[in-house]
């Protein structure tokens, strides 16, 4: 992805993606706990992981402050896609967090193929983050966010815009913490650029959480990716990249 197709997107387009629940971050978190206060709401059950297993041997860790981490391949970049090189060394970006627009930051950064595409200035295969907390009900988010996204790969990311339907989130568990998950694919329309993909897929997980006043909150994951063409990451790779993510505790 690139061009109309992600580069000029993931700065501005991207933005999309903070309309309604994504528009702010908050400091702190506490996971679902124990309390004897009458007006605690209910606590949320866990759906099934993602997971089969581990991620695969010789995969490196991407690890977010928020105490979740995720695996990718071991030629996936870590850092900050957009960041200065780190001091001391060109070749590894800073991840002092990516801003996906409208300040909804992601660390934990990683993507693939960066500059597959010689057309453009910036092009890349794959690209994930986490945010920082966020305010609102899990489930919420993971919608709200899926729209939007859905909204600009139509809109921003493709000259002739895409099909993009928008499934209905399904309960997930992350480390046995109760967790949202929408995966969407957008059709794309030719004619395409040739740096824009047959179909895109977005991905979203929101991790259940609290705010240190006790209110409803989440973390988010997100990946972006090619598929449908020579050279993409192969769809097994992708599934088990979004499987993969965990507390930092957990296997």
């Amino acid at each position: 992805m690139s061009g109309v197709g992600v580069a000029a997107g993931v700065r501005s387009g991207i933005s999309t993606v903070v309309a309604g629940c994504l528009t702010a971050a908050l400091t702190g978190c506490a996971l679902w706990g124990d309390s004897p206060d009458p007006d605690t709401p209910d606590r949320e059950e866990p759906g099934p992981t993602l997971a089969a297993g581990p991620p695969p041997g010789g995969w490196q860790d991407v690890r977010s402050p928020t105490g979740l981490v995720y695996s990718v391949p071991p030629d996936w970049e870590v850092g900050d896609p957009f960041g200065a090189p780190a001091p001391g060394d060109t070749d590894v970006p800073q991840d002092p967090g990516s801003d996906w627009g409208s300040g909804y930051v992601t660390t934990a950064n990683a993507i693939a193929d960066r500059g597959y595409c010689a057309a453009s200035g910036l092009s890349f295969r794959t690209l994930s983050g986490i945010s920082t907390l966020l305010p609102g009900d899990a489930r919420e988010q993971a919608e709200s966010a899926s729209r939007a996204m859905a909204d600009s790969i139509d809109r921003r990311f493709t000259r002739n815009g895409a099909d993009v339907p928008v499934p209905e989130a399904r309960s997930i568990g992350v480390s046995g913490v109760p967790a949202w998950y929408v995966s969407l694919r957008g059709a794309v329309r030719p004619p395409r650029d040739s740096c824009t993909p047959p179909t895109i897929r977005f991905d979203t997980i929101a991790v259940s959480t609290r705010a240190t006043d006790g209110s409803p909150a989440s973390i988010v994951f997100v990946l972006m990716s090619d598929e449908d063409e020579p050279g993409v990451q192969p769809e097994a790779t992708i599934d088990a990249v979004v499987a993969s993510l965990r507390y930092d505790n957990s296997v």
